[in-house]
């Protein structure tokens, strides 16, 4: 009976002995602070820390000397002691002793560990996401938090309990997840990264381009994952597809994806020099410098292609043109039409102003109309035509056209006289013979009436044709 209190007492001094020990949480790999308690004279206190039940000092503070050189373990301004990053060897006891002339004192801590479980590869958008922030038991009631990824645009609430998951996971998901651990008035961090493969948002609207420039069309992962961890969740190939705005029920094939080391998009014999392929070294999958022609409005489609699904991002591209009923070198005095157009009617939230660099005539009088209609044409016409597309106060693009307005050549006008002369010329000639065959017509109708005549010579009775 005797033996038994012994060991209930021996095993109550124990725990109250474990208990002593200041709680430190920490993760393996992050940052561990154990706080020293203020005491003394801060600029002649001696600070010695220690590991374990090691008698040499890890490190110390001597005011004589000053602070040791700063490596793993390290001491903070106030002589705190801070190890980073944190290794499987310090999650034990450590020991602060600070003595200043004959006074001492003396404090022990007890580092625990913060470790997440559950860790995965990679998710596919849509996928659940299950995380645990195990803790080490300690004498210490700690709380936990969980913290989604800091992104402007994603407003997510933070998840409490040591386990948590979420479902139908996006975008706003992947990143760096942190398991806040709170006790004793003091807080602890553990960090894992969620890498979501998703791409990146279709723009809301358009991308406008003018005519005979270069564009490129966006398309990205939505998380910068390496292409070997894209392989590994079963990546299968990709393409890029084009859908001609003028003929909606054909679809292209531009660029297909080689998987494997080398990731590339490659072009398809259809494309036409559209388009150029390229290596793949990061998460930008866009057409770059896009050749822009009359036959690039459309939509344009980038696919990646896993074993589960595919994923899509469309990108629709409109192409402002500006023309000219006789193109960019007209005559005074000519009728000149503009035209800027997208090669359909405009949406009624567009606009369009047009400007002239060198004209003689205010631009403020234009209309903001596509068309612009010029009876007769003057010199004061001459200059750098754009013609902008606006949206809600918003410049979308432009399209500029050359028109110069020459004078009419003297050979031009001797031409249109000497052209006229002979027209009429033909044309009294043509009158001319006309009458000649009427007039022998007539004649040669007159000539061949039958005629009779009476001869003097005898003759038999009667009458004779002549």
């Amino acid at each position: 009976m005797m033996f038994s209190w012994i060991l209930i007492s021996l095993l109550v001094g124990f725990l109250k002995a474990q208990e002593s020990h200041k709680v430190v949480y920490a993760q393996i790999g992050g940052t561990a602070t154990l706080p020293r308690d203020a005491w003394g004279n801060k600029d002649n206190v001696y600070v010695n820390w220690y590991r374990g039940s090691e008698k040499d000092p890890t490190i110390s503070r001597n005011p004589q000397k000053g602070k040791d050189v700063k490596t793993r373990v390290s001491l903070l301004e106030d002589f705190s002691l801070q190890i980073s990053p944190v290794q499987e060897l310090d999650f034990e006891v450590w020991r602060c002793e600070q003595h200043e002339l004959k006074y001492r004192s003396s404090r022990t801590y007890r580092l625990y560990r913060v470790t997440i479980l559950n860790k995965v590869p990679a998710l596919m958008f849509g996928d659940s996401l299950s995380l645990e922030c195990k803790l080490e038991s300690s004498s210490a009631q700690p709380r936990v938090t969980w913290i989604s990824p800091n992104k402007s645009d994603c407003q997510q609430q933070p998840l409490y309990g040591e386990k948590i998951s979420v479902t139908d996971v996006s975008r706003c998901h992947s990143g760096v997840w942190t398991c806040k651990v709170e006790y004793d008035r003091r807080e602890a961090k553990a960090t894992t990264m969620v890498s979501v493969i998703g791409l990146s948002p279709s723009p809301p609207d358009p991308i406008y381009t003018p005519l005979f420039s270069t564009v490129n069309i966006p398309c990205s992962l939505s998380f910068n994952i390496p292409w070997s961890v894209l392989n590994e969740t079963g990546l299968q190939g990709g393409s890029w597809s084009f859908t001609p705005l003028s003929n909606q029920n054909k679809k292209e094939n531009l660029l297909s994806l080689t998987v494997g080391p080398v990731v590339r998009w490659d072009v398809t014999p259809e494309t036409e020099g559209r388009v150029m392929g390229r290596e793949l070294k990061d998460q930008d999958l866009s057409i770059h410098k896009l050749s822009v022609s009359e036959k690039s409005r459309g939509e344009y489609d980038c696919n990646l292609k896993f074993k589960r699904k595919t994923l899509s991002s469309k990108v629709k591209v409109e192409v402002l043109q500006v023309s000219s009923s006789l193109g960019s070198r007209v005559y005074e005095g000519q009728m000149v039409n503009l035209t800027c157009t997208l090669g359909h009617p405009l949406d009624p939230d567009l606009k369009v102003n047009w400007t002239c660099r060198s004209c003689s005539f205010p631009s403020s009088t234009l209309p903001s109309s596509p068309f612009l209609s010029f009876p007769e044409v003057t010199r004061g016409h001459s200059g750098q035509w754009k013609c902008e597309l606006w949206k809600n106060e918003k410049l979308l693009t432009y399209a500029v056209l050359p028109l110069k307005i020459e004078k009419a050549p003297v050979d031009i006008w001797l031409c249109v006289a000497i052209s006229s002369g002979v027209v009429l010329f033909i044309l009294l000639l043509v009158i001319v013979i006309i009458g000649i065959r009427r007039h022998k017509q007539i004649m040669m109708y007159r000539r061949r009436k039958t005629r009779f005549c009476c001869c003097k010579n005898p003759q038999p009775k009667g009458f004779y044709k002549t």
